[in-house]
């Protein structure tokens, strides 16, 4: 169970840090789409929407498909443009919460107002304000509120657009540079309505801060604007001097055309004919170049689409040379663990049966030693019995003999001490108690070496003594065997355990029984 956790672990890690390696991809990307890169931002975002589709991983898929239209909007391919945001947009209704809806709504709504389909924009505008609205996103809705104001302005809904575009001034307090775009479009829309005074005043007074390159677009158009108020005025030379400073080496192709177009009227308007003309011939030429930068757009992003199907065919090839070398890896794989499990089962087998055998072995070891023992307690019971019997043949034998002897009539008789001699002579002397020790050291095999080899101190009476206990005699057995009284049995027992180091006599056996 513990090693199933670790490898758990280990997968949702490895999980992580490729989702990790993902994100840091999406914003590699993401650099290189602002680079004009669109080509190597395209390949990264292609290879991390096919990761992310198959991991099931939506934020990065949503990401990359919303930076991949990203990239054809930059390369003036709309439809594209149009056609990735739209998966982007089904993917975070199906998938996302409001943030990634309203993004993407967001930049469709951009997508429309290029393309002067203001009510299209209008629409998607509207949609994204109302979810960043409901989300309480202040800069957000804000945000949403310009451009929703910028597209209502051109569509000429003009009190609509002011009221959207009044609130973003509220929104964006702590957002000094999108408001600034904010009060731009109120003055627009000042313009608009034709309370040039007001849109005059608001423009002369935001124009001096729109400085930086990120507000050019504006400055330019605030100046136009001006430019247009004061040539309504009749103030033709103020009119032209605004004209002139909206010119800029960073203003796009449709901005310089608007400029010439202003300047063109103004020179007409002052009979500068001539001059007039060569504005319009400028007029004419932006156009073409317009025209030609656009086709070279759209022959980059058709070469950027070549390009990138070139490297999805790749992927689609490599994909292929993965699955058949991971079919191949998984084959060997199980090859080896079909071998391993034969290895393992076959392992287990001889292992069970080295242990049948060794508890068998084991068995018949016990066998063997319970057939030793219980030939050894035979012969020790025959032992036993041989003495007991040897012991009270002896003690007929001295009684009878005692018997004679009290017999006054008898004992003198030649005949009767003939017989007396005889039955002496069958009582049994050390030499047969020798002869018992000789069979008991055959049937109990190292015990009496082991005895004398421990306590050399001990006599052969002793030991003819320790060896009858050892065959459990009982005390009186044991008197009638050495032909003493059971109390001197008792203190040769007491005197024995003294000299082997016992405290007990009742501790004799148990330790006879161990050695």
């Amino acid at each position: 169970m513990k090693s199933l956790f670790i490898f758990l672990f280990l997968i949702l890690n490895t999980q992580e840090e490729s989702r990790t390696e993902c994100n840091l991809l999406i914003q590699e990307a993401i650099e290189a789409m602002h680079q004009s890169e669109h080509s190597k931002s395209l390949e990264i975002l292609t290879k991390v929407q096919k990761i992310s589709q198959e991991k099931g991983w939506y934020k990065e898929l949503f990401l990359t498909i919303n930076n991949i239209g990203a990239n054809y909007y930059k390369l003036s391919d709309y439809g594209e443009a149009l056609e990735n945001y739209l998966l982007a947009y089904d993917i975070a209704i199906s998938h996302l919460n409001s943030n990634e809806e309203m993004i993407v709504l967001n930049n469709i709504g951009i997508l429309f107002y290029q393309e002067n389909k203001l009510e299209e924009a209008q629409k998607y505008f509207s949609k994204a304000y109302k979810l960043a609205d409901q989300k309480t996103d202040r800069f957000k809705t804000g945000l949403y509120a310009i451009n929703l104001g910028l597209a209502l302005n051109k569509i000429g809904m003009i009190e609509e657009a002011r009221e959207y575009l009044l609130k973003a001034q509220s929104l964006l307090q702590n957002n000094p540079n999108v408001l600034l775009q904010g009060r731009y479009a109120l003055a627009e829309n000042y313009y608009l309505s034709h309370e040039y005074n007001i849109a005059k005043d608001e423009l002369i007074r935001l124009i001096p801060k729109l400085n930086s390159l990120e507000f050019l677009e504006q400055k330019t158009s605030g100046l136009l604007l001006l430019s247009k108020m004061s040539l309504s005025e009749g103030n033709l030379k103020d009119a032209e001097e605004f004209a002139v400073l909206a010119q800029s080496g960073f203003n796009s192709l449709d901005t310089q055309i608007s400029i010439y177009q202003q300047l063109s009227s103004l020179n007409y308007r002052r009979k500068n004919y001539q001059t007039a003309n060569e504005y319009k011939d400028s007029v004419i030429f932006l156009k073409d170049s317009l025209y030609y930068l656009k086709s070279s757009s759209q022959f980059e992003a058709n070469r950027v689409k070549f390009a990138i199907r070139n490297y999805e065919i790749e992927m689609i090839e490599k994909t292929k040379n993965y699955e058949a070398e991971r079919k191949m890896l998984f084959i060997s794989f199980s090859i080896i663990v079909f071998i391993i499990l034969i290895i393992v089962w076959i392992w287990r087998n001889a292992n069970i049966r080295d242990k049948q055998k060794k508890i068998i072995a084991e068995r018949n070891q016990k066998i063997k030693m319970l057939e030793l023992e219980s030939d050894l307690e035979a012969k020790n019971r025959k032992l036993t019995v041989k003495a007991l019997n040897m012991s009270n043949r002896n003690e007929v034998l001295q009684e009878i003999i005692q018997n004679i002897k009290e017999q006054v009539d008898l004992s003198d008789k030649p005949e009767v001490k003939k017989y007396v001699s005889i039955l002496n002579k069958q009582i049994k002397k050390d030499k047969d108690q020798d002869d018992f020790l000789i069979h008991f050291e055959e049937t109990n095999n190292g015990f009496l070496s082991s005895l004398r080899e421990k306590h050399p101190n001990l006599n052969i009476n002793d030991v003819r003594f320790l060896s009858y206990l050892y065959m459990n005699l009982s005390i009186k057995e044991i008197s009638s065997l050495l032909n003493i009284t059971p109390d001197a049995c008792r203190k040769r027992k007491e005197r024995i355990a003294k000299k082997i180091g016992l405290q007990e006599t009742a501790e004799l056996f148990p330790y006879l029984s161990h050695i």
